[in-house]
């Protein structure tokens, strides 16, 4: 019956949750390895947050079974769980100082001092803040205050870590720099990370494996670049990234029509006359000279995003391009644009409920890709 789970940290078969009539999780399956970072993506209210409280033991499955490490743990306590959890406020104690607040869960187990000493000043060289033990938790920046919490979660060395946005009340720079550290952190402890979060932009960059969340439901799971290069969805491809969408015809076998015309596309194995839509991702769109390209349009707006120019081009189907270019163009300018076959996703967008439902499956369990 069930496979053999002992290469994975958390497993959910089948799991949903209601608060009275209203359900917040829809039959959700996954399979964490051991040892990765995974990624809940979504919306606020998608059900990350509440997948998170069923792994740590903070709230129970209305059906369905959670495994840890093999074993079943739907009636076990979350303080018999060997899951340390970061929250989004950081949930520090204020009267605390560093030091005690690292120490707070080695305390209460009873740990004798040299021992709880020890592992309290590994666990702050790990993530920076040697020689900030007596520190007051109201004199650290809100990233210190961030180290800390983690700290205090990895000193118990738990099987899985699991972070509820932990980012959110940082600014950019400082959120960025702990994304770095963090992922560096989660190689060096070699323990399974969950994190939770609504920016798409830090699950790509810190990722091993992303699942994608719309209303409860898992929509697509996988690495990376698959999510981002492959949408299964205009959900996914909308909320993952930026992307032009248009309605199409696929003509055959690598062959579609939009935008007026037919393009070879990389995709296969759907009838000919189906209506589908095709994503195309801005930076995939070459800028050439008029006549040059598959297409030709007139630039409409110029936005200078630092590394890049954002182009907005309209063509003579009165189709608006969003275009992401090194190139130089000025508002007015008309320019051609160059689309490669692999450039084209195509997706299928009239499927039915048993056909949503099996895309589903397919992609809710994590682990290494198929291909």
């Amino acid at each position: 019956m069930r496979e053999n789970l002992s290469n994975y940290s958390v497993v959910l078969e089948g799991v949903s949750k209601n608060y009275g009539d209203q359900q917040i999780l829809k039959q959700v399956d996954l399979q964490l390895e051991q040892g990765k970072f995974y990624t809940l993506l979504g919306p606020s209210g998608c059900g990350k947050t509440t997948i998170l409280n069923l792994i740590a033991g903070f709230t129970e499955a209305s059906e369905g079974v959670i495994y840890l490490n093999n074993q079943r743990v739907n009636e076990v306590p979350a303080n018999q769980r060997q899951v340390n959890t970061v929250f989004q406020n950081y949930s520090l104690f204020p009267h605390l100082n560093v030091y005690d607040n690292v120490a707070f869960g080695l305390a209460i187990q009873g740990r004798p001092k040299a021992e709880i000493q020890k592992e309290v000043d590994q666990a702050l060289a790990m993530v920076e803040l040697s020689g900030f033990q007596k520190r007051p938790i109201e004199a650290l920046s809100g990233g210190q205050q961030q180290r800390v919490a983690i700290a205090r979660a990895i000193v118990n060395k738990p099987d899985v870590l699991l972070l509820d946005e932990p980012f959110s009340a940082l600014d950019m720079k400082l959120r960025k720099a702990m994304q770095v550290e963090l992922r560096e952190l989660q190689q060096s402890l070699g323990i399974t990370f969950v994190f939770v979060t609504h920016d798409q932009e830090e699950a790509l960059a810190m990722s091993d494996w992303i699942f994608v969340m719309e209303a409860g439901r898992i929509v697509q799971s996988g690495l990376p670049t698959d999510i981002y290069d492959e949408p299964v969805n205009r959900y996914v491809a909308e909320f993952i990234g930026e992307s032009n969408i248009l309605p199409a015809t696929m003509v055959a076998d690598y062959e579609v029509n939009f935008a007026g015309q037919t393009f070879a596309c990389s995709d296969a194995g759907i009838p000919a006359g189906e209506s589908v839509e095709v994503v195309i991702r801005p930076e995939d769109l070459q800028v050439t000279e008029p006549g040059q390209g598959v297409v030709d349009a007139t630039v409409e707006t110029v936005l200078f995003r630092g590394v890049f120019n954002e182009l907005i081009a309209v063509d003579a189907q009165d189709y608006r391009w969003k275009v992401h270019t090194t190139a130089r163009v000025e508002p007015e300018d008309f320019i051609g644009l160059n689309i490669g076959p692999h450039d084209i996703h195509v997706m299928r967008f009239n499927e039915s409920e048993e056909a949503f439902d099996a895309r589903i499956e397919q992609y809710s369990v994590g682990g290494e890709s198929d291909e």
